[in-house]
C-alpha cells in the first residue's frame, strides 16, 4: 500500500511547494514521467512486481532528497528506480503481444462489472492473470501463456455471470420468493411463466451475452410474473381455508359490477353469470367514447384558439412564477445544511447536495446511526422536488485501486438509495445510483483535507423542468 500512495506524489505534488519546486522539478522530472509512463500503460496489473520496485525505490529517493541526502545517494536510487521502470514497461509490451486476448476479456468483464456481480470467479482470474504477467517477469513466456489462456477462460466466464446476475438478480429473488409462497401448488401457470421466462433470459444471454436490451425486458416480465404469483399464491391459499370465502369473492366482484354499473344508470343481474352485465357495461363506455370523439371534434377548433389566447397571456407570468419557486425551493434546500453537512450548488440543470457530513466504516458501505438526522435533511430537500429525478453518485479519493474505489463507491451509493427507498413513497425509476471511485474530485487529492473532501456522496436532483 505503501508505495501506492506515493502515486499521489507523482501527480502533482511539486506544483505546491513554491519556490523550491523548481529545483525539485529538474531533477525528479523524467524519473517521474518514467514512472507515470509506466502507471498508465497499466503497470501496476501487467508488471506488479517491477513496477512496485520501480514505486518503492522512487518514495526512497524522494525521502532521500527531503531528508538532505548527497546528489549521489539520491541519483542512484532513482537509476535503480529507472531500470525497474524500465523493465516493467518491457513487460507491458510483452504483456500486450503475448496476453492480448486476455486483457481485452479483462476488460470486457470490467465493464460487465464482474468484480460486483461475479465476485468469487474475478479473484480466481485475477489470481491467475498475476500468475501469468508473474512468469513475463521471470522470463517464462511458456508458462505465462498458459495462465494467460486459463484467466481467458475465467474472464469470459466472470464477464458473463456479471451480464447475468446484473440483470438477472431481482428476477431471481422474486420467482424465489414466489416458491417459498407455495405458487407451485396455489399459482402453477403464472409462476411456471416467471421460471421459463428466467431460463429463456439465461438461454439468451448464453448465445448472446451482449443482447442486453432483451434480456432485460425478458427479466422485468420474470420479475413482475414471480410478484404476481407470489400474490396470486397468497390470496388464493387464504381463499382455500374456507368454502364460504369462494362465496364472498364472486359476491365481492358481483358488488364491483354493480357499483360499476350504477355509473350508467344500469342495474346489472346476475342470475345467469357475469357475461350479460360485462358485456352491457362495455357497451355503455363504448358509446361514452364515441361521443367523446365527437365532443372532442366540434370543441377542437375552438379549443386551439382559446389555448392561443392562453399561451400568449400566461407564458411569461408562468414562466416568471416558475422561476421564482424554483429559486424559493432550491433557498430552503440550502438552508437545511449546515456549511459541515453539505454544500448545495447548482450546475447547468441540476441542483448537487454534495454530503460531505455522511462518513463510512474504511472499505465498507454500511451507513452508521448517526447519520440518519442527516438523511433525513436529504429527505426534506428532495421532496421539495418530488417528481424529479435523483441520481445518487458515490466518490473516494485516489488512495487504493481504482477499480475498487469505482466498485466501493457504487455500493455506497446503493445503500443511500436503498435506505432514501426506504423511507420515502419513491419509484424506483425515479432514483438511481452510480459509483464513480476517484474519476470526480472536487478538491486535491495531495492534501488529507482534500481527500476528505473528495470522500463524498453527491444527491444530483434534475431541475431542468
Amino acid at each position: 500500500m505503501k508505495y501506492l500512495l506515493s502515486i499521489l506524489f507523482l501527480s502533482g505534488m511539486f506544483s505546491i511547494i513554491g519556490a523550491q519546486t523548481t529545483a525539485r522539478d529538474k531533477f525528479f522530472a523524467d524519473y517521474e514521467s518514467l514512472i507515470e509512463e509506466v502507471r498508465s500503460g497499466n503497470g501496476e496489473v501487467l508488471s506488479p512486481e517491477f513496477y512496485k520496485n520501480a514505486i518503492e525505490v522512487f518514495e526512497e529517493a524522494i525521502e532521500a532528497y527531503e531528508e538532505k541526502e548527497s546528489q549521489k545517494v539520491i541519483r542512484e536510487k532513482l537509476d535503480e528506480s529507472a531500470r525497474f521502470a524500465h523493465k516493467a514497461l518491457d513487460i507491458i509490451k510483452l504483456a500486450n503481444l503475448t496476453l492480448s486476448k486476455t486483457i481485452e476479456a479483462r476488460e470486457s468483464a470490467l465493464a460487465a462489472e464482474a468484480p460486483l456481480y461475479a465476485a468469487d470467479l474475478w479473484e480466481e482470474a485475477e489470481e491467475v492473470f498475476l500468475d501469468a504477467t508473474t512468469n513475463l517477469e521471470d522470463d517464462d513466456i511458456d508458462d505465462a501463456k498458459d495462465y494467460g489462456v486459463s484467466a481467458l477462460q475465467m474472464y469470459n466466464q466472470a464477464e458473463l455471470l456479471g451480464i447475468k446476475n446484473g440483470i438477472l438478480g431481482e428476477a431471481r429473488e422474486k420467482v424465489k420468493l414466489a416458491e417459498e409462497a407455495e405458487a407451485g401448488e396455489y399459482a402453477f401457470h403464472t409462476l411456471t411463466d416467471a421460471q421459463n421466462l428466467l431460463v429463456e433470459t439465461e438461454r439468451l444471454l448464453d448465445g448472446d451475452r451482449y443482447a442486453r436490451e432483451e434480456a432485460i425486458n425478458k427479466a422485468a416480465i420474470a420479475s413482475y410474473q414471480g410478484r404476481h404469483a407470489a400474490y396470486l399464491a397468497k390470496t388464493i391459499k387464504a381463499l382455500s381455508a374456507k368454502d364460504e370465502n369462494w362465496e364472498n369473492l364472486i359476491l365481492k366482484f358481483e358488488e364491483f359490477l354493480t357499483e360499476f354499473g350504477s355509473q350508467f344508470n344500469y342495474k346489472p343481474q346476475f342470475d345467469e353469470g357475469f357475461d350479460t352485465s360485462v358485456r352491457s357495461i362495455a357497451e355503455y363506455i363504448k358509446t361514452l367514447k364515441e361521443d367523446k370523439k365527437q365532443l372532442i371534434q366540434e370543441n377542437g377548433r375552438l379549443q386551439e384558439e382559446l389555448n392561443s389566447v392562453r399561451e400568449r397571456e400566461e407564458n411569461y407570468s408562468a414562466e416568471l412564477e416558475k422561476k421564482k419557486d424554483k429559486e424559493r425551493r432550491i433557498e430552503k434546500v440550502k438552508s437545511l445544511f449546515s456549511s459541515n453537512e453539505a454544500k448545495v450548488v447548482y450546475e447547468g440543470d441540476n441542483l448537487i447536495i454534495r454530503l460531505f457530513g455522511i462518513n463510512f466504516p474504511s472499505g465498507k458501505a454500511i451507513i452508521q446511526p448517526e447519520y440518519f438526522s442527516l438523511l433525513t435533511k436529504v429527505q426534506q430537500a428532495l421532496r421539495e422536488f418530488p417528481d424529479n429525478h435523483y441520481i445518487i453518485e458515490g466518490h473516494t479519493d485516489a488512495l487504493g485501486n481504482n477499480n475498487r474505489n469505482k466498485i466501493l463507491s457504487e455500493k455506497r451509493a446503493l445503500s443511500v438509495r436503498e435506505y432514501l427507498m426506504a423511507n420515502m413513497d419513491l419509484n424506483e425509476s425515479q432514483i438511481t445510483h452510480i459509483g464513480f471511485g476517484e474519476a470526480k474530485p472536487v478538491a486535491s487529492n495531495e492534501t488529507k483535507q482534500g481527500r476528505e473532501l473528495n470522500r463524498r456522496i453527491d444527491i444530483v436532483i434534475s431541475i431542468d423542468n
